[in-house]
């Protein structure tokens, strides 16, 4: 789909890129008709050129970052290895081009300590929600399930209001890791949680993991409950799956690391409309590994230990830590989907998928001038 909005297409944009279709996901009402025209187009196929000259200006989302986790106080396994370094991993985060962080909340602890930390900086958002491997907290609350829900929309209306809170979530289904919570408890959950959606009208980001049968049947049946549509993040199911999800016109996926880790990954990745995707890093988790089959498309400079990476025991808070991802290499996931694409323009890549995200979760950006145009 073809969006208008304001000064979608600003000088740098009309001066170096081709035009590509935006996803039609439904605006708020703040972006109003006349505001932004929505046409159907046919997405059209990329240039082969050059991406070399304009590389240093490409911008990002990470729509998943799992800033909370102990490993950026300097605890792994419970025990500590370092002092807090995520000030530091959020200076390499903005060096590298990412505009918005969006915080992954899985839990009601999470989600009010997810806007505390989004509240200290202008770039970083956060999103309200239960993990479906965490569902037996509604159940587990002192006042029952129904109390967990109202403090978790009386975080998210706290947030919103406060403009940090742009999705509801991490919920969905995970029936591989039904050792944490039952499916029927999943479901039940997962079912409550579009209430948080319909009240807030705020979109949603969604978790599957082999359950797509009942993931997609509830989201169907509770389409009108989120008429700004989700994401699926951190997407790695089958060919059938993604084509089933985008069937869904409200449905973008989410591409991280674990992503892209065999050739049948990949062989899916290829098939997904690049005004459908959207990014993520999903750290401290998947990074893109040596043995993983997307590393091949990864260009020379990036197969180079990222920031002179160390060990987690030689510690130095101007150097990522091996093996602890984190969101200044967004980057890679980049250059895989290109690569497997075969798409050789990375920023015309970057643009697309910034504007995708953008579309869902920030759509008051589509309507402000490129920062970028001197």
């Amino acid at each position: 789909m073809t969006l208008t909005c304001c000064k979608l297409t600003s000088n740098y944009i009309r001066s170096v890129l081709p035009r590509y279709p935006l996803p039609a996901f439904p605006r708020p009402s703040s972006c109003s008709a006349t505001a932004c025209s929505i046409t159907p187009a046919k997405f059209p196929k990329f240039m082969q050129s050059s991406f070399a000259v304009r590389a240093n200006r490409m911008r990002f989302i990470d729509i998943g970052a799992n800033l909370l986790d102990d490993m950026y106080d300097g605890r792994y396994n419970d025990k500590q290895y370092h002092p807090p370094d995520l000030t530091s991993v959020l200076h390499r985060a903005w060096a590298a081009g990412l505009h918005r962080l969006i915080i992954t909340a899985g839990s009601l602890t999470e989600a009010r300590k997810a806007l505390a930390l989004a509240k200290t900086d202008d770039r970083l958002f956060c999103t309200v929600g239960c993990h479906p491997t965490r569902c037996g907290e509604f159940e587990a609350h002192a006042e029952g399930p129904e109390a967990y829900l109202q403090e978790l929309l009386a975080v998210l209306r706290e947030g919103q209001a406060a403009g940090k809170v742009v999705a509801v979530g991490e919920c969905g289904l995970d029936y591989d890791r039904l050792h944490f919570c039952d499916a029927e408890t999943q479901k039940k959950y997962f079912e409550a949680q579009f209430r948080l959606a319909r009240e807030s009208g705020l979109p949603m980001f969604l978790h599957l993991r082999a359950a797509a049968d009942d993931f997609l049947e509830i989201v169907q049946r509770h389409a009108a409950d989120f008429p700004r549509g989700g994401v699926v993040h951190s997407f790695d199911g089958t060919t059938d799956e993604a084509k089933r999800i985008l069937e869904l016109p409200y449905l973008a996926i989410g591409l991280n690391g674990c992503s892209l880790k065999t050739e049948d990954n990949l062989a899916v990745v290829a098939t997904l409309p690049l005004e459908r995707i959207m990014i993520e890093t999903d750290c401290p988790w998947c990074e893109i590994r040596p043995t993983h089959a997307g590393r091949k498309h990864l260009l020379p400079e990036s197969l180079v230990s990222p920031s002179g990476a160390k060990d987690r025991k030689k510690h130095d808070p101007s150097c990522q830590v091996k093996s602890r991802n984190e969101p200044a290499n967004i980057r890679l996931v980049l250059e895989v989907i290109a690569g497997v694409k075969g798409v050789t323009d990375l920023e015309a890549v970057a643009e697309q998928i910034y504007d995708n995200t953008a579309a869902m979760f920030f759509p008051e950006d589509l309507c402000q001038p490129d920062p970028r145009v001197g």
